[in-house]
């Protein structure tokens, strides 16, 4: 069951993706509560950025982890783990560039793990055959990251359909972007 704070965390990182600058009442409009009711689940702005600085982290630990310890053929714990493209979309376009975040060293620290983990995840689809061993792990891993963070925004924008996002951004990946 969700709960109020992760509903109103979903919706104010959407809102923040748009418009970093945007004030807390901007944000408790958006999640459709009052500035009041914001306040009340979280104190400040700092305290929200963390709060989904923490979510984002753990749902990327959530699907590596997955990831990991999946046996399945290579292609795919991909297609699973791009399925999931969300959180990486958040981490990388919020994560990275939020200075609440940035100031707290646990979550950078869990940051560049995540990114660690993700290029591991990469050069375990290298040596399976399935993605080019001919670039650099750490390469891959950053353009499935941004990928992911387009295909969220154009998402967010009404450009492009969550349940298309998946498909285009494995494709880009398994054959690139030749015809």
């Amino acid at each position: 069951m969700r709960t109020p704070a992760a509903e109103v965390l979903e919706s104010a990182t959407a809102v923040l993706a748009k418009d970093r600058g945007a004030s807390m009442q901007v944000i408790a409009a958006r999640a459709g509560i009052s500035r009041a009711t914001l306040l009340r689940l979280f104190p400040t702005r700092q305290v929200l950025v963390q709060a989904m600085a923490e979510k984002i982290l753990d749902d990327c630990d959530r699907v590596l982890t997955q990831a990991e310890a999946d046996t399945a053929p290579m292609q795919q714990v991909l297609v699973a783990v791009v399925a999931e493209y969300t959180p990486f979309a958040q981490l990388w376009n919020f994560v990275y560039v939020e200075p609440e975040v940035l100031g707290v060293p646990e979550a950078s620290e869990r940051a560049s793990a995540i990114f660690e983990r993700t290029t591991a995840l990469v050069e375990r689809s290298q040596n399976s055959g399935l993605l080019r061993g001919d670039m650099p792990a750490t390469w891959l891993a950053s353009t499935f990251c941004g990928l992911a963070e387009t295909a969220w925004e154009l998402t967010l924008e009404g450009h492009m359909g969550a349940r298309q996002a998946p498909d285009f951004i494995t494709a880009i990946l398994l054959h690139g972007a030749t015809a």
